[in-house]
């Protein structure tokens, strides 16, 4: 064992008449834990929620849409074909999008119209899971996979007309709330792009029937979204066997814009794409941003334990300056004793980083794991897109914290220490 190591180790855990260094030293230890543990938990539950949020994203739009600088696609199906051979698409469906009002006897809401085929629409969405979500109600004990099997069925009746003999709609919960429906009701599809009357404009009126309802867990999409099937809304909307957006999935959401770029080169022009990434750019960075703040404000916890390790060593210095002075005068270099109380300050920040670590990770993969400790604190549905705690445990995250954690412990070491390596040998034994 190195000498410095040695007597960093006795000063560190000193003898009964010197314990108040050593409760000193137990308190910088404990702050840098706690530091470092509320850093790691909260950089966590952020990523958990950005990942949370990115995927009711994703799961409502596609990753990719295509889209014309002339408005409607014809021939679209030739071009999702093209679209689907390109590498990395999972896969393509034709889509209306348009804004109209559902009325009902009593009440009336705007609603944003999309024409979908049912063959398709599954393959970019989880309409199919949010349909079988609501079918299941409170019954969480039902796999994914079932959930989207009882969707798709729902969702497949959209070609078929029903037994009213009007055409079919699927409407968001929320929706289904505001307008005082359910299944088998009938709702009046009003378009204000209607013809021209005796008196001027006149809007577009058609009678749908509600055969399911969804929930994806958005407020603002489960109250203003309505599927109808792709041939409805063509002859609804007079787009005359065209589309006007062909959405897109791919193997890969963050490989997005690499395809969505491959897919304008292989389309070209007079269409372009937009992916996920560009249309939530704003609310993404936001959410960085916020961790970053986060990441500072926390941060400052690890700086004041850095500045108990100032405190707890200078302390050591003031108290152990006779025997600096001994070690001094026996020919120990002044870097030695720098390096005597530098290993005395990483040690505390060692020892508190990795149980701040380690203890950060364990809460983390509890409150991951255990879904009592999740939904301590419940979230409300019609304010956040979360029911509960979300968590994302990133090892890269979880090092970066400790590197800076120990680098800040040893810039703390870097005053205390020089002015111990200072100290004069002869001034101080003077009256000794």
């Amino acid at each position: 064992m190195l000498y410095e190591l040695f007597i960093s180790l006795r000063y560190i855990v000193s003898k009964k008449r010197q314990k108040f260094v050593s409760v000193t030293a137990f308190i910088s230890i404990l702050g840098v834990v706690i530091g470092v543990m509320a850093l790691n938990t909260v950089l966590a539950v952020m990523g958990g929620f950005e990942d949370e949020l990115r995927n009711k994203i994703l799961g409502v739009s596609s990753h990719i849409a295509v889209l014309s600088y002339n408005g409607p696609i014809e021939n679209y199906e030739i071009l999702t074909q093209e679209i689907n051979d390109i590498p990395g698409v999972i896969g393509a469906s034709p889509l209306i999008y348009s804004q109209a009002m559902l009325a009902t006897e009593e009440n009336v809401s705007g609603t944003v119209i999309k024409g979908v085929s049912p063959d398709t629409a599954g393959m970019v969405t989880n309409i199919e899971y949010a349909i079988g979500k609501v079918i299941a109600g409170e019954n969480n004990k039902i796999q994914d996979s079932e959930l989207k099997e009882i969707g798709s069925k729902i969702l497949n009746q959209l070609s078929t007309e029903t037994e009213s003999g009007k055409p079919p709609i699927i409407i968001g919960d929320e929706l289904s709330t505001i307008l005082g429906v359910q299944n088998g009701d009938i709702l009046s599809l009003v378009s204000p792009y209607g013809g021209i009357g005796p008196f001027g404009p006149t809007p577009k009126t058609k009678s749908f029937e509600v055969i399911g309802l969804f929930d994806f867990g958005m407020v603002e999409h489960d109250s203003s979204v309505s599927y109808i099937n792709l041939k409805d809304a063509m002859k609804f909307f007079d787009l005359n066997e065209s589309v006007n957006t062909i959405e897109v999935k791919v193997n890969n959401i963050f490989n997005s814009k690499s395809i969505s770029e491959t897919i304008s080169d292989v389309v070209g022009f007079p269409f372009y794409t937009r992916n996920w990434e560009e249309v939530n750019k704003s609310l993404f960075k936001a959410l960085k941003l916020e961790r970053f703040a986060l990441s500072i404000i926390l941060g400052l916890i690890i700086l004041v334990a850095a500045l108990n390790i100032i405190s707890t060593l200078t302390m050591l210095v003031m108290e152990k300056n006779k025997d600096i002075s001994i070690l001094r005068a026996m020919g120990t270099k002044r870097s030695s004793i720098q390096k005597i109380f530098i290993i005395d300050g990483m040690i505390i920040g060692i020892i508190g980083t990795f149980l701040g670590t380690f203890l950060g990770f364990l809460f983390c993969y509890f409150l991951k794991t255990n879904e009592t400790l999740r939904s301590f604190i419940p979230f409300d549905n019609k304010v956040y897109p979360i029911s509960e705690f979300p968590v994302k445990i990133e090892p890269l995250y979880f090092l970066i914290v400790a590197i800076c954690s120990l680098l800040i412990c040893f810039i703390a070491t870097v005053y205390p220490s020089y002015q111990a390596s200072k100290k004069d040998p002869v001034e101080a034994l003077r009256y000794e």
